[in-house]
């Protein structure tokens, strides 16, 4: 297995339409298939479509340069950066206590438990105030930065029901057509998180036949 960066891609992609010519892209526009080879192209570069032909998709690139967000959400954190054509712009992680003592966030403890007491509201307070942060942060994004391209999201399936009904809501609907699941583990956001995401999604990967 071979790993590359979105600067690389244009390169890979040729390699790989000139013994290939017949790669098709799987069902998910992530990675284009052939006899037992695979090219995963990068999250971050060009979209691919489902279907699509390699040799449609060597005709499109390098696309034009786009604005991503990265949003990462979990219990107690918040991570946020905006990229336009790479570089990152801005960003923001907020850390708030909304977790208990054995690790389960305070509003899926409230949704099996019942009443809470003092600390338990004020857990469930600052996890409020925390979808604010993000909220407002993301608008100020696209207020000051324009709407971007593509949004790529880790929230926690129980936690976006509570992120889409804050006050103030995201600048988005949840059935967004720019939004993008990040498909990989994701410890606790914070800034170092956030870059460690982004070079993720910046890198593809090609699995030739032994």
């Amino acid at each position: 297995m071979v790993r590359f960066r979105c600067v690389d891609l244009p390169e890979q992609v040729e390699a790989f339409l000139s013994r290939w010519p017949d790669a098709i892209a799987d069902r998910l526009g992530h990675t284009f298939v052939a006899t037992g080879a695979r090219l995963r192209v990068p999250l971050a570069a060009l979209r691919v479509r489902p279907g699509e032909p390699l040799a449609a998709y060597a005709e499109r690139l390098p696309g034009d340069p786009e604005r991503q967000v990265i949003v990462l959400l979990q219990a107690g954190a918040l991570a946020l950066g905006y990229w336009s054509d790479g570089t990152l712009l801005q960003h923001k992680a907020v850390r708030r206590y909304v977790v208990r003592g054995h690790g389960k966030a305070q509003q899926k403890h409230l949704r099996t438990r019942g009443k809470s007491r003092y600390g338990s509201r004020l857990r469930l307070q600052n996890w409020r105030r925390l979808l604010v942060d993000a909220n407002t942060r993301l608008a100020a994004f696209w207020r000051e930065l324009g709407a971007p391209e593509r949004v790529f999201v880790h929230v926690p399936v129980r936690a976006r029901v509570d992120w889409f009904a804050a006050d103030p809501p995201p600048p988005f609907a949840a059935d967004d057509p720019r939004l993008e699941r990040v498909p990989m583990h994701v410890h606790r956001p914070d800034f170092a998180e956030l870059l460690r995401v982004r070079r993720w999604l910046e890198h593809g990967r090609l699995e030739l036949p032994r």
